[in-house]
């Protein structure tokens, strides 16, 4: 008998803008829509992935609209020691408010695979760290420990760790490394979208002069992004790649904090995410 074609998710970070993300899921929780057989998220992709393998999708709005409150984010500590956005506790409130239970997590999870990407100060390795639920909170937090945004050291196995969308931003390409033949991925950005460097990845860059490999991962940021999106495009043969992208700019930004805004590009996730649902098949 020949082995099962494996599926994978792959949700890509942005911040805020993943309230976009978060109705793609939604809609795949509300059509039981669940091909996959490995799941990888990158910064708030993370974070979208945790609520969509944990099944709940009545107030998942609301988790993402926990975040977006000034209490988290203060750009009067740029140059300080203290966070800009306050991602520690930010983790820490919201599992203390909606106290997710990860059984659910772990029968839903059963014989596949749940990773997080995060970047390895030292080496500027990607690290993808598996499912475990004893440091899967901090994983998560590390996931999206943004330089100099997020001051707060993230400490993995006794390692920091950093945002892993500086080194590996789409992690499509790890996907087919793991067996993946047929790859959905939502982005948060439009088709078209190419990244540019830009001041925010310079002033980074300055923060990590401690970590000269992660710093010079940080100024090639838009040629790592830019490369993922060229094997997204021109994928190996035995591949085939699906992007679930918003058809525009979406309005709501990294640290957006205006709810209407948020709802609105929750609301345009779930008609992408339906259409998306209704269009699909497996090879």
């Amino acid at each position: 008998m020949m082995n099962k074609q494996k599926t994978a998710l792959v949700v890509e970070g942005g911040g805020n803008r993943g309230v976009f993300s978060f109705g793609i899921t939604d809609s795949f929780i509300k059509n039981n829509f669940d091909p996959f057989d490995i799941y990888i998220g990158v910064s708030n992709g993370a974070a979208v992935l945790f609520w969509y393998l944990m099944r709940e999708s009545e107030n998942n709005l609301d988790k993402i609209l926990f975040g977006a409150k000034s209490k988290y984010i203060n750009y009067k500590n740029l140059f300080s020691k203290k966070d800009v956005i306050s991602f520690h506790d930010l983790y820490k409130d919201a599992d203390n408010f909606f106290k997710p239970d990860l059984t659910k997590l772990k029968n839903n999870i059963h014989d596949k695979i749940y990773s997080v990407a995060v970047s390895d100060a030292y080496t500027a390795e990607t690290e993808y760290l598996q499912f475990e639920e004893s440091y899967w909170i901090d994983a998560m937090i590390a996931s999206g420990t943004l330089p100099f945004l997020v001051k707060t050291p993230s400490i993995i196995n006794g390692q920091r760790k950093f945002d892993g969308g500086i080194t590996d931003p789409i992690p499509v390409k790890k996907a087919y490394e793991m067996g993946a033949r047929e790859i959905v991925i939502i982005r948060t950005y439009e088709k078209e979208f190419k990244r540019k460097i830009k001041l925010e990845n310079y002033i980074a860059a300055i923060y990590l002069r401690n970590y000269p490999n992660l710093r010079r991962a940080m100024l090639t940021h838009d040629k790592t992004y830019n490369e993922s999106l060229r094997f997204i495009n021109n994928p190996p043969k035995d591949c085939k790649i699906h992007q679930i992208c918003p058809p525009h700019r979406l309005t709501t930004r990294r640290d957006s904090t205006d709810k209407k805004i948020m709802e609105k590009d929750y609301q345009l996730g779930l008609s992408v995410g339906n259409e998306f649902v209704n269009s699909f098949s497996l090879n």
